[in-house]
């Protein structure tokens, strides 16, 4: 057995064993139609990583995907995911959770939490006394300057003739946290510890329609989803949610299971709420932009309105009572959570911007690789090549590369993706580069087929041009 180097050999066994569960065992496409708890994890890579702690240098790498993805599919295990119908229904529940898969969880997350988020400690620094006036004044800097600023990303997507895909990529991004929304925050109404734990519950209860499904804010968010030809069970689009998007979920997974990361919690979820106001009516505009003005984009008009009273509440109603009743001890605590919100802010926008340019410039990748061929394969002696003859039907998990790779078909026909529903098929002779931490895939057409994987590192050794 190949073994993950750095890591114990208690933690390698219990990664192989995660092969053992159906659910996070590899599906036939891309996009899961049915099951709400289909989680691929392509278990059987596991063997070949060594899962390093991230870093600032690569927070991008297939280390940090799988690790997120594991830390994801692990903690929603608290989370109740039933379909709209199924004939076998007690017998699901039991594949989908089950007492052994709880134990493996309560081993495995607090050795992937350790990898996957303790670089964010080493990000945030605090330091100075702070009092409750001096808080309000940098607590009012900061959201002001994140209300005032619009996503780089967006531009991207309003420039783009694939405007409504990437769109539809940015939602698939939100879907990891809309689904099952304020669930994280659940956690935190149980207990008793006063006023502010009442107005925390009204928070949450708003989210959840007070009641009304037909007003649950989820229920709202399924609604976009249909309105724009996606489809809205959890999670259709598992495949494609960004390194990012995992990890920002599993910092509120981490902070919300930990009752002695309340107060940071509260620092995290006051900043969200007194920023993701102006964020979604963005979002109302873009999705107009991009697919009309009869689009349904009311789950972003909702909260464009509803944000700026939850923002109040969680502040006026729950930090700064929480500040008064013990004390500036308690406001390191609620800044380490609003920064490090922040730097997620900042770390999600860097990734999906990556991602949705990589998509867009799709023709130019197929292109370079036409361009640096005959190079490239006049180094193939100095190059990692990974050869690969698989048959039809043949799918490869969206992943990433930690280097440019250069991919060339030999015989057959590859459909190749670059992003969700964003493909090239490939004949022989065809090649594309796969950029650095990309999200991207493949799928066999032909009976079989036969291609390489070349490890080149960065293109630009090979080209006189960038992209």
């Amino acid at each position: 057995m190949t073994r993950m180097t750095g890591n114990t050999e208690e933690f390698e066994q219990l990664m192989y064993s995660l092969s053992e569960y159906p659910i996070y065992k590899d599906t036939e496409d891309w996009i899961e139609p049915t099951s709400v708890w289909a989680r691929p994890l392509r278990p059987q890579s596991f063997k070949y990583t060594d899962f390093e702690k991230t870093t600032n240098d690569n927070i991008f790498n297939y280390s940090a995907l799988t690790i997120n993805r594991i830390l994801t599919a692990l903690n929603e295990q608290d989370f109740l995911y039933l379909p709209d119908k199924s004939d076998n229904i007690v017998a699901d529940l039991k594949v989908a959770y089950s007492p052994k898969l709880r134990a493996h969880k309560q081993q495995l997350i607090p050795q992937l939490e350790e990898k996957s988020l303790g670089f964010l400690d080493d990000k945030i620094e605090i330091g100075g006394d702070w009092t409750k006036e001096s808080f309000i004044e940098y607590f009012n800097t900061k959201t002001k300057q994140s209300a005032s600023s619009i996503p780089e990303s967006f531009s991207v997507i309003r420039g783009s003739e694939n405007n409504a895909l990437l769109t539809q990529m940015l939602i698939i991004q939100h879907a990891v946290d809309f689904l099952p929304e304020s669930s994280h925050m659940a956690r935190f109404v149980k207990g008793d510890y006063g006023h502010e734990q009442s107005a925390l519950f009204r928070v949450m209860i708003d989210e959840y329609g007070y009641g009304k499904h037909e007003l649950k804010h989820s229920t709202l968010f399924k609604d976009v989803l249909t309105a724009i030809d996606l489809k809205s069970n959890s999670h259709a689009y598992w495949m494609f949610y960004l390194n990012s998007s995992l990890l920002n979920n599993n910092y509120f997974h981490a902070i919300t299971t930990a009752p002695e990361r309340f107060f940071e919690y509260i620092g995290a979820i006051t900043y969200a709420e007194n920023t993701f106001g102006p964020y979604c009516a963005e979002m109302a505009k873009l999705l107009v932009d991009s697919f009309g003005k009869d689009v349904d984009n009311r789950y972003y008009k909702e909260h464009a309105h509803i944000d700026g009273y939850h923002g109040s509440m969680t502040l006026n109603e729950i930090l700064l009572p929480l500040i008064d009743k013990f004390g500036d001890q308690i406001i390191p605590e609620l800044i380490k959570g609003i920064e490090t919100s922040a730097v997620l802010q900042d770390i999600m926008e860097q990734d999906f911007l990556d991602q949705i340019v990589w998509m867009d410039k799709r023709p130019q990748y197929i292109q370079l690789a036409q361009d640096i061929k005959e190079c490239v394969m006049a180094d193939i002696g100095n190059i990692p090549v990974a050869t690969l003859d698989e048959p039809q039907g043949e799918l490869s998990v969206a992943h990433v590369h930690d280097g440019d790779e250069f991919c060339i078909v030999d015989s057959g026909i590859l459909r190749f993706c670059h992003g969700f529903n964003c493909f090239t098929d490939l004949g022989p002779g065809d090649c594309v580069v796969i950029k650095k931490n990309r999200l991207h895939g493949a799928l066999v057409l032909s009976e079989n087929c036969q291609y390489r994987i070349l490890s080149i590192g960065d293109y630009s050794k090979y080209a006189d041009y960038k992209i």
